[in-house]
């Protein structure tokens, strides 16, 4: 960074310091993050009132409200944060129309549940936003239809979806209600629509991956500690046959240690009936996992500020096509799998269904829309199975709490929007246990890249001209990283080498991969490609020219040895080379 403009950074963080201490604040805006080694230096000597296993959505909001109560934490997680489902979501904030649509069904048996599973996830929806807008934002869908009684029913439909969320709002961001267009309109947005009309009705969109990162980093600050790619070995237990703590393996520095804790919270998603399982051998399994699949699309094929809904397919699903990070996103498919998955494969069945859906939606050309998917993936979800579920569109949606004889808290299915609120009740249940009743600090606690809730359009603009960045350049590090764009732009900006690319058609530096590597924790160099950065899902082609480049600026940051790196290559390069087409 040169001189003026680092002075003209010092000055500009200087005043907001200032604005907050005068408003009673004493938040920092130089947001200093520990390492991954400073947590597991915490770890090796707090006793911890809960130890959260699972580093997902689950865990990362059970901290969260850990830290809102004002109990000491530690998430432990066996692989990378995120890693699982929680990074391959088909990035919506949503209330769920396909169970809003079951409601009124004939044939519906849990009617009662899908109203109960709908209302809860509008009511958080609004929260969702609320605490995070620089990684979140509502978007119009439309809802193609082919007749005058499609149009009348999709309307009623949607109008009612939006009048349960008037009805259930408790204030926070506020969703425009439905209304009816025409061909003109939709083919401004999809030019390769075959419908005349259609239905707009408004939902929440997100970055998945980068919100775990950022609940994370906002509960650090608040003094909880969280270490990835630690695997538990064993629940340790007392005379009273009572979970104090557990036995967790580092697999980066192949140690293995005690952590101790009045109580463990198991939310591991897919893999819940593992930590069930070791618990008590004689229980039941509840999870029942399901793979979605998903095809990333250039942006010519949908619209840059619309979504696209259709509402039945050929096998009763709903399928979404979503404008995310300037592509469009189609997804998502339902497959049965006999045991949880870490890195799921799309199908050929599976990818050959989803271009065979688009295909029969708009008017394209077959195999000009195979030669353009750029790329796949797919990811488990856990359901939490009943008995009388005899297909997957059968299993229960909601989520569930249960508590163990030793005192293992185990929270299971659920779904991405109402990660707050599943962690705030199971908070609930943890001080039930360990006989604490601290009340929320905050009602709706703010993340860390919200917490000076400036305006972040002006921010953009002033970011442009202090670092004599583009507009697009400028947009990706506030609405990635929020407040926090500052410190990772002051460390790209304080060696030229740092200011290094790595691909011309996206925003990355080295600098950025640095900051990632020291105050996020990543590892391996798919923590970066995918979870940091969302390379891997935007552009599958692209993370081939730069793993190289990541690989070594890890080696270099982390000092691995010749002969580690050599391993590690090999090893790591076969997962990249999965998920070529």
């Amino acid at each position: 960074m040169n001189k003026v403009a680092f002075v003209t950074v010092a000055s500009l963080l200087s005043q907001r310091k200032v604005q907050l201490q005068s408003a009673g604040d004493s938040r920092q805006i130089y947001y200093k993050l520990k390492s991954r080694e400073e947590h597991i230096g915490d770890a090796l000597k707090n006793e911890y009132d809960v130890i959260i296993v699972g580093g997902g959505a689950t865990g990362a909001g059970v901290s969260l409200a850990c830290a809102n109560r004002g109990l000491k934490s530690i998430v432990l997680e066996a692989q990378d944060f995120a890693s699982g489902a929680s990074s391959k979501s088909t990035k919506l904030v949503h209330g769920g129309v396909r169970y809003m649509q079951q409601v009124f069904q004939l044939q519906e048996k849990n009617r009662m549940e899908k109203w109960d599973l709908v209302a809860e996830a509008l009511r958080e929806r609004s929260n969702f936003l609320t605490m995070c807008s620089y990684l979140t934002q509502d978007f119009p869908t439309l809802i193609p239809c082919k007749n005058l009684f499609d149009l009348g029913y999709y309307y009623f439909g949607s109008l009612i979806y939006h009048c349960v969320y008037l009805y259930y709002q408790t204030g926070g961001h506020t969703f425009k209600p439905p209304r009816i267009v025409g061909k003109d309109e939709i083919q401004q947005h999809f030019k390769f629509a075959k419908c005349n009309y259609g239905v707009i009705y408004y939902d929440g969109q997100f970055n998945d991956a980068r919100m775990v990162q950022e609940v994370l980093a906002t509960s650090s600050l608040k003094g909880q500690n969280m270490v990835n790619y630690v695997e538990i070995k064993k629940l340790i237990k007392n005379e009273q046959n009572k979970i104090i703590g557990v036995e967790a393996y580092d697999q980066i520095a192949q140690k293995q240690f005690q952590i101790k804790g009045k109580c463990v919270v198991n939310a591991t998603g897919g893999w819940a009936d593992n930590l069930r399982l070791m618990d008590d051998p004689t229980v039941s399994k509840r999870i029942v996992s399901v793979a979605g699949s998903h095809l990333t699309m250039p942006q010519k094929y949908g619209s840059r500020h619309w979504g696209y809904l259709i509402p039945k397919t050929n096998d009763g699903r709903v399928l979404y096509m979503v404008p995310w990070l300037g592509n469009m996103i189609m997804g998502t498919t339902e497959r049965k799998l006999d045991n949880a998955i870490h890195d799921p494969t799309v199908s050929h069945e599976e990818y050959m269904w989803l271009l065979k859906s688009f295909c029969d939606e708009f008017d394209v050309d077959a195999s000009e829309v195979a030669r353009d998917v750029k790329s796949k993936w797919s990811g488990v979800r856990p359901l939490v199975y009943s008995s009388n579920a005899l297909t997957t569109k059968e299993v229960s949606r909601t989520h569930e709490i249960e508590v163990s004889k030793s005192g293992l808290i185990s929270v299971m299915g659920g779904k991405w929007t109402i990660f707050r609120l599943m962690g705030e009740q199971t908070v609930d249940k943890v001080q039930q246990l360990i006989g604490n009743n601290q009340q929320r600090i905050e009602n709706l606690p703010k993340l860390v890249g919200d917490w000076t809730q400036f305006d972040h359009r002006k921010e953009i603009q002033v970011m442009m001209t202090m670092f004599d960045l583009p507009q697009s350049y400028a947009a990706y590090f506030l609405t990635t990283y929020g407040d926090r764009a500052y410190d990772v732009l002051k460390l790209i900006y304080e060696k030229p080498e740092n200011k290094e690319s790595l691909h011309p058609q996206f925003p990355h530096t080295v600098g950025e991969i640095l900051y990632q590597i020291r105050y996020e924790q990543a590892r391996k160099p798919e923590d970066i490609l995918f979870r940091r950065t969302r390379l891997g899902f935007l552009d599958q082609n692209a993370i081939f020219t730069v793993y190289e480049k990541v690989f070594q600026i890890m080696a270099k940051e982390l000092k691995w040895s010749d002969k580690f790196q050599k391993q590690f290559l090999k090893e790591n390069f076969e997962y990249i080379r999965k998920l070529e087409f």
